[in-house]
């Protein structure tokens, strides 16, 4: 992650714009996400410079694991495989790496653009997977990401899937907006690595209002939520007139890391401050070891995933 006095590193690798009515989109050939979504000119998300990195993880693909694995270590098939630790302060390898490559860009539209990356084997990681992301703009639904991932190889391989975005309730500070998430388990971390720490409790012994609406004022999260209604689920961040952002998932995702950042913590999000990230995952943390909710991919087998994000008007 950047921290708020470090320089951020430059690239020149390709953002593709798109249109449809009110919506303006910019995604990422860098990690195959999104880089800014606008409706009527106010942002549903933070976004970042044309030719920047994308900060604290913003907007890219985390697969072909979402969130963390301690050590590095997992198991499948009876084989032990050792993933590059990729967060050092806390030995954990962190949210795949598909979100650290440049996507090829396959097809493109004014309002759709299709991406595809091919991982080959890396560190810990002996399977080959391929994966496209289609970023559709509709006038009227907004922004829908499309996720397909084949397993190039002829043995079973594990497989999750998350994705990074963070909210803007157009523009709104973070502070003066509420946040509507329908979890009704929290998964317990521990402080120091982030990891599982226990069982599922109830979600409102982390947060009391929760799915009937959490003020933002002075709350730090980095937290998994699970519980979610089966068939999908649906996420709002407003503003104090009511309106701001929704985002959804497909009955895939059945857990959510929500993340703060903040300045006071030395991570806060580059010219914004305090800002959420709310990042839907088919899997929880150190899934890869657990096996919880973990998607085996047989060799040639291949999923599909959706989710989007669009503007919600109630004032």
């Amino acid at each position: 992650m950047t921290s708020p006095t470090s320089t951020p590193r430059t690239h020149n690798h390709p953002f593709i714009d798109l249109a449809a009515g009110d919506y303006r989109a910019s995604i990422s050939a860098f990690g195959g996400g999104l880089h800014t979504l606008d409706y009527a000119g106010q942002p549903l998300t933070p976004g970042y410079p044309h030719g920047q990195y994308p900060p604290l993880s913003a907007g890219i693909i985390l697969a072909p694991w979402p969130n963390r694995t301690a050590d590095g270590v997992f198991a499948h098939d009876g084989q032990i495989h050792r993933l590059q630790i990729t967060e050092p302060g806390r030995a954990t390898a962190i949210h795949g790496f598909v979100g650290s490559m440049v996507w090829d860009v396959t097809d493109r539209s004014d309002s759709a653009v299709t991406l595809e990356v091919a991982s080959g084997m890396k560190e810990g990681w002996p399977w080959r997977l391929r994966m496209t992301v289609t970023w559709e703009l509709d006038p009227s639904k907004g922004l829908t990401g499309t996720v397909t991932v084949r397993n190039e190889e002829e043995v079973s391989c594990p497989f999750g899937l998350g994705w990074h975005p963070y909210l803007s309730a157009l523009g709104a500070p973070l502070d003066e907006c509420t946040l509507h998430l329908p979890a009704h388990t929290n998964l317990p971390l521990d402080s120091v690595r982030n990891l599982p720490a226990g069982p599922e409790f109830p979600a409102d012994r982390v947060l009391p209002n929760l799915e009937r609406g959490q003020h933002m004022a002075g709350i730090w999260l980095d937290h998994c939520f699970g519980g979610v209604p089966e068939g999908g689920s649906e996420v709002e961040l407003i503003n104090s007139e009511g309106d701001g952002v929704r985002l959804w998932a497909d009955e895939m995702f059945d857990w959510y890391q929500v993340f703060t950042a903040d300045p006071a913590r030395r991570e806060g999000y580059p010219d914004v401050g305090r800002a959420l990230a709310v990042e839907p995952m088919t899997c929880p943390p150190d899934a890869l070891r657990s096996g919880r909710h973990l998607i085996r991919l047989e060799g040639g087998d291949q999923e599909t995933f959706s989710f989007g994000l669009a503007v919600t008007m109630k004032g």
